[in-house]
């Protein structure tokens, strides 16, 4: 089968973008200290003669997280996997979660010589795209090449529908080399056809983020009792410490922003509210007087969750639209997040809202939520207890993804090598 080329104006704008992408490739491996983070997206591996993979793909961290037991169930299987990320700690996380089992990469720059380079140093049989990866000359060069591509969770954001014509006509290009779409929930599939997928080609199995995980390595990390604020955003951190109530200024706090590049911002914030703190990636350690540990690190988030006595969820009360709130869920933790849910609305409702999960109007309103869960451990022992009920019942989206994916994890039929 014959695919249509994501076309000249994109490849025009592809070619502008270029000087761009080079530069953020350099200056994004070095941030996040990533050696060969530029040579990978920019030239890949010269290594060939590679064996038959399935070729993984999540975005970040939280796309790693969320399709890395898929991954594993695929690796017991005898599946060879090429395991890419497009952020630098979305591949340390890979190959921190995976070591050797697999072959931790890149994506290429989205232009037309690096995509059609990687598919030459690789043997790909099937492609696993994670929620909203969808990148045009990319996914055009595998298609060419009768790579089956699988949309894994697959989503489209509100923001999405409403993006310029140009962008909806490009994803509906794109939506023409994807052999799958494997959804969430109904809003999902609406949203896929209104920008044009077929709807004989999606099959709604489950947020894939609700599978349970029997056995998650959660050493406590802190003595101290402690709340969490978790996956924090700019000026979130400030508003939660700035409305602190007087009854907690002695509780320990544990904030683990989103993005832990920011931590010097944090600590000059800290510091202008009078807060001891301790930063954990200086090692400095917690003391009876520590008011707030800024946990700026990467990999650690599980085991803070895990003993957190609140976990409070960011993103949510800044116009994010909300984080994972199914991988605290799944921890065992009482849960509060803010008014901003675009993203995670489906998850409220899956965990129930008061029953599983609470959210709240503003920083307020979580501060008197907090409150009442540590003054009455019970309640947050329901709301644990309710949550994991909810996810319980999801049990099976990990067997129905595989069963779903299984058809397609054969060698693919080779098309003519043109541009």
């Amino acid at each position: 089968m014959r695919f249509q080329s994501p076309g000249i104006s994109y490849r025009l704008l592809s070619l502008l973008l270029l000087p761009l992408w080079i530069f953020h490739a350099i200056l994004h491996g070095h941030k996040n200290k990533v050696r060969g983070y530029y040579h990978l997206r920019c030239f890949g591996k010269r290594e060939q003669n590679r064996p038959q993979q399935v070729w993984v793909h999540a975005s970040s961290v939280g796309e790693v997280e969320s399709i890395s037991p898929l991954v594993e169930d695929l690796l017991d299987q005898g599946e060879i996997i090429l395991f890419t990320s497009f952020t630098g700690t979305g591949f340390t996380t890979i190959q921190n979660n995976f070591a050797d089992r697999v072959e931790a990469s890149i994506i290429p720059i989205d232009f037309i010589v690096p995509c059609w380079r990687f598919f030459r140093q690789q043997s790909i049989k099937c492609c696993l795209l994670m929620e909203t990866e969808l990148w045009p000359e990319l996914l055009y060069q595998a298609a060419r090449k009768g790579i089956p591509i699988i949309q894994v969770n697959a989503r489209l954001s509100d923001k999405s529908l409403k993006a310029p014509l140009f962008v909806r006509s490009q994803l509906r290009r794109t939506f023409e080399y994807l052999s799958l779409h494997l959804t969430r929930y109904d809003s999902d599939k609406a949203n896929l056809m209104a920008l044009g997928a077929l709807p004989q080609n999606i099959k709604i199995i489950g947020n894939l983020k609700t599978r349970l995980v029997d056995t998650i390595k959660t050493d406590r990390l802190i003595d101290r009792p402690y709340l969490l604020l978790a996956s924090s955003h700019a000026n979130e951190e400030f508003e939660f410490l700035q409305q602190r109530p007087a009854a907690f200024q002695s509780h320990l706090i544990v904030i683990a922003p989103r993005h832990p590049k920011r931590t010097d911002d944090i600590q000059r914030q800290l510091t202008q509210l009078g807060i001891k703190y301790a930063v954990r990636s200086l090692s400095q350690p917690i003391t009876k007087f520590t008011e707030v540990y800024l946990a700026d690190t990467l990999g650690e988030l599980k085991q803070f969750m895990a003993h957190a006595q609140v976990v409070v969820m960011g993103g949510s009360f800044v116009q994010t639209g909300g984080h994972n709130l199914i991988e605290p869920a799944n921890l065992g933790c009482a849960i509060i997040t803010g008014p901003s849910d675009s993203n995670i609305r489906q998850d409220i409702e899956l965990l129930g809202q008061e029953r599983g999960i609470l959210q709240v109007e503003d920083m307020a309103s979580c501060w008197n939520k907090v409150d009442d869960l540590i003054q009455h451990p019970a309640k947050a022992e329901a709301l644990r207890d309710n949550a994991r009920a909810a996810l319980l019942k999801q049990s099976n989206v990990g067997k129905a993804y595989l069963a779903e994916i299984a058809p397609f994890l054969s060698a693919p039929k080779k098309s003519k090598p043109t541009l």
